[in-house]
């Protein structure tokens, strides 16, 4: 048994010490049958791309090789430039929102020189006819979703812009508990998976990270309240909703000194003995001397050295007492409070019917969507998307994710310089090996 585990130990070490720089693999697209949609920004991206025409996005996204390859050839699009405004959008086949079928969006993101400030979400939305590059900021969207961080803001956006069937507005929902944006410069997966019966998840790198439903995750609710305040319903003036009120018959007693000092000098105290007033706690040193070498001209004006006043041990200056809580303060006199007579509650407006009160029940159906766009802002340079799927296939996204992925993160992990003997290694080797540890030992006990 000793004699495994030294073997696949100096396995595992011999792995270390291999240049984390040479462990790369040739780019192979990944097999997207099946799925709806994917950009894996492969060949001319720009026939399929369309940079956003308004004025604001003086940023233009790049489509290049990452800077560490681990999919050697494999290109995906980036932000050349921080602190720009960048905007682009591509279409595909409409897709429609059906009952039954579940919708998943899908896609990586690497921060190459790390995330500072800025945001690297998506939206998904309609054309409505219109060409892509007329896509912008204030665009309608259905979905906007992915990683943000700038500040206190450190979340993975989910937002449904849920359209009222009432009136036609339009009214972001958002994600009430979203997740955390991971802290590193690993590529990582951010996915979204909205089911047939309005429960939802929120997965970084394949992982659950966030879930909920659609009807109750959601702020503000997906459904307005039925009843809502009667804004021609005013609080009368007479209205008096202070339940206490200071007691007319109390005054400030004869006593009660509002200047006092909340601290005193301590009158107990008195200057010790030793302490010299009139001497200053640093002198000139008296020993030193001018050295042989000092030359007035180039050197300036000697100075001795600042050393402690011998006498001052015990200290010089000006005493000064301790100073002590004033046991005769009391602050600024309060009436002490009693119930007030003429208090009528809390006033509340009457409730009217909201007229634009509706009921969605499913809105995990999706209006159609033929578009997604990047619109963005960042203090990062380096930002690079890769491998977008819209699908309506869960597994096959899975799959997708498998190939593309779950392939480049075992490389950049392998990437990542290692030490001998570390503690994530060894729990590293423990995990691979559980099986084999485990099997070895119950033969070598039965034996």
């Amino acid at each position: 048994l000793f004699m495994f585990f030294a073997e696949v130990l100096a396995a595992d070490d011999a792995d270390i010490d291999k240049d984390p720089n040479n462990v790369t693999e040739i780019y192979t697209k990944p097999n997207a049958d099946g799925i709806h949609w994917v950009e894996t920004f492969d060949g001319d991206i720009w026939s399929r791309w369309t940079s956003s025409d308004a004025e604001k996005y003086n940023g233009k996204f790049t489509a290049s090789k990452r800077d560490k390859e681990s999919l050697v050839g494999d290109l995906g699009l980036v932000i050349p430039e921080e602190a720009k405004h960048y905007g682009a959008a591509s279409s595909f086949a409409t897709l429609t929102g059906a009952k039954g079928v579940p919708f998943v969006l899908q896609y990586e993101v690497k921060f190459q020189d790390g995330l500072s400030c800025g945001g690297a979400y998506l939206k998904v939305f309609n054309s409505d006819g219109k060409k892509t590059g007329e896509f912008k900021d204030d665009t309608p969207y259905v979905i906007m979703f992915g990683p943000d961080k700038c500040g206190a803001t450190d979340k993975v956006h989910f937002i449904l812009q849920h359209v009222s069937p009432k009136t036609g507005k339009r009214e972001e929902k958002h994600l009430k508990d979203p997740p955390g944006v991971p802290n590193d410069m690993l590529t990582h997966l951010y996915g979204l998976i909205i089911y047939p019966d309005n429960s939802f998840e929120v997965h970084v790198d394949g992982e659950k990270k966030s879930s909920g439903n659609l009807l109750t995750s959601m702020d503000p609710p997906i459904n307005p309240p039925k009843d809502i305040d009667d804004p021609d319903d005013p609080k009368p003036e007479d209205w008096v909703d202070e339940s206490k009120m200071d007691d007319p018959e109390a005054s400030k007693p004869d006593d009660w000194d509002e200047d006092a000092p909340a601290q005193i000098a301590d009158p107990k105290a008195s200057m010790p003995s030793g302490w010299v007033e009139d001497a200053q706690s640093k002198i000139p040193d008296p020993s030193a001397k001018v050295p042989d070498d000092w030359d007035t001209e180039e050197d300036g004006e000697w100075e001795p050295p600042i050393i402690d006043n011998p006498v001052c041990k015990v200290g010089c200056g000006k005493w000064e007492a301790p100073v002590i809580s004033n046991p005769a303060y009391k602050g600024k006199w309060y009436a002490p409070k009693i119930d007030n007579p003429a208090y009528k509650g809390v006033w509340k407006p009457r409730q009217i019917p909201n007229p634009e009160y509706f009921v969605d029940e499913e809105p995990c159906i999706l209006p159609p969507v033929d578009s997604v766009g990047f619109d963005l802002w960042t203090m990062s340079k380096g930002v690079m998307f890769d491998n977008v799927l819209v699908s309506t296939d869960v597994e096959k996204s899975k799959a997708f994710a498998e190939e593309s992925w779950k392939k480049r993160n075992k490389i950049e992990k392998a990437q990542e310089p290692k030490s001998k003997g570390s503690s994530s290694s060894w729990w590293e080797f423990l995990s691979e090996h559980m099986i084999t540890i485990a099997t070895t030992a119950i033969v070598v006990l039965l034996t």
